[in-house]
């Protein structure tokens, strides 16, 4: 009995709080982006992997909303961290992603936060950077993502924007 009850009562406080909002992001112009370039390998097949990592991430950030709202993004630009830079070898020259301080990420997209029947809760366009990632932070250095840093980023506009708002 005593079992049943704090299962209850665990089921009445999870409905409370329903969480899975959904993301539908787009891409627009993406060959003008100011830097979406792989060190090596193709063009095409390295802006698809970072497009579909970075739309993962949306929709993981939009899964904290509430179930009826959808997060639509429109992504204008991207800049990722570091810069691609010839390096010469013996036979040919290769391309490296150099990461500096002043190679920080930036991204650029319009957004809108619906709810079920389309109408608008929050809209606008996002400028994001950031200017304080550290790449030779410790946790970088461990990280296994080659977006760690723009993921991060998404996240904190993510958090200000939709979750940390005061009471209007």
């Amino acid at each position: 009995m005593r079992v049943q009850g704090i299962l209850g009562a665990a089921l009445l406080a999870c409905s409370f709080t329903a969480y899975a909002g959904t993301a539908e992001v787009s891409w627009k112009d993406v060959d003008s982006y100011t830097d979406i370039r792989p060190a090596d390998g193709l063009r095409d097949r390295y802006q698809k992997k970072v497009m579909d990592q970075l739309t993962e991430h949306f929709q993981g950030l939009a899964a904290k909303l509430p179930e009826d709202q959808k997060l639509e993004i429109t992504v204008t630009d991207v800049d990722l961290t570091g810069r691609v830079e010839p390096t010469f070898g013996r036979s040919s020259s290769n391309y490296v992603r150099i990461v500096r301080e002043i190679d920080f990420p930036r991204m650029e997209f319009d957004y809108r936060l619906v709810d079920k029947s389309g109408d608008a809760i929050k809209e606008g366009q996002a400028h994001v950077k950031n200017m304080g990632f550290n790449y030779d932070s410790l946790a970088s250095r461990m990280r296994r993502d080659d977006l760690y840093f723009e993921k991060q980023m998404l996240t904190q506009w993510f958090e200000e924007t939709f979750v940390n708002q005061p009471d209007e």
